[in-house]
Protein backbone atom coordinates (compact mmCIF):
# COMPACT_ATOMS: atom_id res chain seq x y z
CA UNK A 1 0.00 0.00 0.00
CA UNK A 2 1.42 3.38 -1.04
CA UNK A 3 0.77 6.28 1.33
CA UNK A 4 -0.60 9.39 -0.37
CA UNK A 5 1.40 12.56 0.14
CA UNK A 6 -0.42 14.80 2.66
CA UNK A 7 -1.20 18.42 1.78
CA UNK A 8 1.14 21.12 3.16
CA UNK A 9 -1.66 22.51 5.32
CA UNK A 10 -2.36 19.09 6.82
CA UNK A 11 1.36 18.60 7.52
CA UNK A 12 1.60 22.09 9.04
CA UNK A 13 -1.43 21.72 11.30
CA UNK A 14 -0.38 18.28 12.57
CA UNK A 15 3.17 19.49 13.17
CA UNK A 16 1.88 22.52 15.12
CA UNK A 17 -0.34 20.29 17.26
CA UNK A 18 2.60 18.00 18.12
CA UNK A 19 5.17 20.79 18.60
CA UNK A 20 3.18 22.97 21.00
CA UNK A 21 1.88 19.94 22.93
CA UNK A 22 5.47 18.87 23.54
CA UNK A 23 6.45 22.45 24.41
CA UNK A 24 3.82 22.33 27.16
CA UNK A 25 4.29 18.78 28.42
CA UNK A 26 7.98 17.92 27.83
CA UNK A 27 10.08 20.84 26.53
CA UNK A 28 13.28 18.94 27.31
CA UNK A 29 12.45 16.69 24.30
CA UNK A 30 11.70 19.56 21.88
CA UNK A 31 15.15 19.19 20.26
CA UNK A 32 14.04 15.88 18.76
CA UNK A 33 12.11 17.79 16.08
CA UNK A 34 15.44 19.14 14.77
CA UNK A 35 18.38 17.61 12.91
CA UNK A 36 22.12 18.12 12.84
CA UNK A 37 21.79 20.79 10.10
CA UNK A 38 18.88 22.66 11.69
CA UNK A 39 18.92 26.32 12.71
CA UNK A 40 16.94 27.90 15.56
CA UNK A 41 16.57 31.50 16.66
CA UNK A 42 14.33 32.48 19.57
CA UNK A 43 13.33 36.07 20.15
CA UNK A 44 14.08 39.20 18.24
CA UNK A 45 16.37 40.54 20.95
CA UNK A 46 18.65 38.88 23.47
CA UNK A 47 18.70 40.06 27.12
CA UNK A 48 21.28 42.76 26.30
CA UNK A 49 19.04 44.23 23.58
CA UNK A 50 21.03 42.91 20.61
CA UNK A 51 19.57 40.79 17.83
CA UNK A 52 19.36 37.16 18.94
CA UNK A 53 21.85 34.89 17.21
CA UNK A 54 20.74 31.58 15.72
CA UNK A 55 22.10 28.28 17.00
CA UNK A 56 22.81 25.28 14.77
CA UNK A 57 22.43 21.54 15.20
CA UNK A 58 20.31 19.43 17.50
CA UNK A 59 22.72 19.59 20.48
CA UNK A 60 23.02 23.41 20.42
CA UNK A 61 19.27 23.78 19.92
CA UNK A 62 18.70 21.57 22.97
CA UNK A 63 21.03 23.81 25.04
CA UNK A 64 19.22 26.92 23.84
CA UNK A 65 15.76 25.49 24.58
CA UNK A 66 16.92 24.46 28.07
CA UNK A 67 18.30 27.97 28.67
CA UNK A 68 14.83 29.41 27.97
CA UNK A 69 13.50 27.47 30.98
CA UNK A 70 10.13 26.54 29.52
CA UNK A 71 7.76 25.55 32.32
CA UNK A 72 3.98 25.49 32.35
CA UNK A 73 4.20 26.86 28.82
CA UNK A 74 0.74 27.53 27.39
CA UNK A 75 -0.06 28.63 23.85
CA UNK A 76 -3.14 29.91 22.11
CA UNK A 77 -2.70 29.31 18.41
CA UNK A 78 -4.56 31.99 16.46
CA UNK A 79 -3.53 31.12 12.90
CA UNK A 80 -1.54 28.46 11.05
CA UNK A 81 -0.59 28.77 7.39
CA UNK A 82 1.49 26.26 5.46
CA UNK A 83 2.76 26.06 1.90
CA UNK A 84 4.90 23.69 -0.13
CA UNK A 85 8.45 24.92 -0.57
CA UNK A 86 11.69 23.74 -2.18
CA UNK A 87 12.62 20.05 -2.28
CA UNK A 88 9.21 18.83 -1.08
CA UNK A 89 9.49 20.82 2.15
CA UNK A 90 6.76 22.74 3.92
CA UNK A 91 6.99 26.27 5.32
CA UNK A 92 4.71 26.81 8.32
CA UNK A 93 3.84 30.15 9.89
CA UNK A 94 2.20 30.24 13.31
CA UNK A 95 0.62 33.26 14.98
CA UNK A 96 -0.50 33.06 18.56
CA UNK A 97 0.06 33.89 22.18
CA UNK A 98 2.44 32.19 24.59
CA UNK A 99 2.77 32.20 28.36
CA UNK A 100 5.85 30.72 30.00
CA UNK A 101 6.23 30.01 33.70
CA UNK A 102 3.04 31.80 34.77
CA UNK A 103 3.91 35.02 32.95
CA UNK A 104 1.24 36.96 31.01
CA UNK A 105 0.43 35.85 27.46
CA UNK A 106 2.59 37.49 24.76
CA UNK A 107 1.83 37.58 21.05
CA UNK A 108 4.33 35.68 18.93
CA UNK A 109 5.08 34.61 15.40
CA UNK A 110 7.02 31.45 14.59
CA UNK A 111 8.08 30.26 11.17
CA UNK A 112 9.26 26.72 10.52
CA UNK A 113 10.74 25.17 7.41
CA UNK A 114 10.05 21.45 7.54
CA UNK A 115 12.29 19.28 5.39
CA UNK A 116 11.44 15.74 4.35
CA UNK A 117 13.23 13.06 6.31
CA UNK A 118 13.95 10.13 4.05
CA UNK A 119 11.53 8.87 1.46
CA UNK A 120 8.47 8.57 3.75
CA UNK A 121 5.73 10.93 2.53
CA UNK A 122 4.75 12.24 5.95
CA UNK A 123 8.03 12.35 7.89
CA UNK A 124 9.69 15.74 8.39
CA UNK A 125 12.20 17.46 10.63
CA UNK A 126 12.55 21.17 11.43
CA UNK A 127 15.28 22.56 9.21
CA UNK A 128 14.78 26.21 10.20
CA UNK A 129 12.89 27.78 13.10
CA UNK A 130 12.48 31.52 13.65
CA UNK A 131 10.56 32.67 16.72
CA UNK A 132 9.87 36.23 17.81
CA UNK A 133 7.58 38.02 20.18
CA UNK A 134 5.53 40.79 18.60
CA UNK A 135 6.49 43.29 21.32
CA UNK A 136 10.20 42.78 20.54
CA UNK A 137 9.65 43.54 16.87
CA UNK A 138 6.98 46.24 16.97
CA UNK A 139 7.83 48.50 19.88
CA UNK A 140 5.87 51.58 20.84
CA UNK A 141 8.50 53.98 19.52
CA UNK A 142 10.68 54.18 16.44
CA UNK A 143 14.12 52.78 17.26
CA UNK A 144 17.38 53.80 15.66
CA UNK A 145 18.82 51.21 13.31
CA UNK A 146 21.78 49.38 14.78
CA UNK A 147 24.81 48.46 12.73
CA UNK A 148 24.04 45.39 10.68
CA UNK A 149 20.30 46.05 10.44
CA UNK A 150 18.82 46.52 7.02
CA UNK A 151 16.30 49.19 6.14
CA UNK A 152 14.72 49.26 2.70
CA UNK A 153 12.77 52.36 1.84
CA UNK A 154 11.80 51.77 -1.79
CA UNK A 155 11.47 48.84 -4.14
CA UNK A 156 11.14 48.80 -7.86
CA UNK A 157 10.68 45.80 -10.07
CA UNK A 158 11.00 45.76 -13.83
Amino acid sequence: MVMEKPSPLLVGREFVRQYYTLLNKAPDFLHRFYGRNSSYVHGGLDPSGKLAEPVYGQAEIHKKVMSLQFSECHTKIRHVDAHATLSDGVVVQVLGELSNNGQPMRKFMQTFVLAPEGSVANKFYVHNDIFCYEDEVFGDSEAELDEGEIFISDFSFS
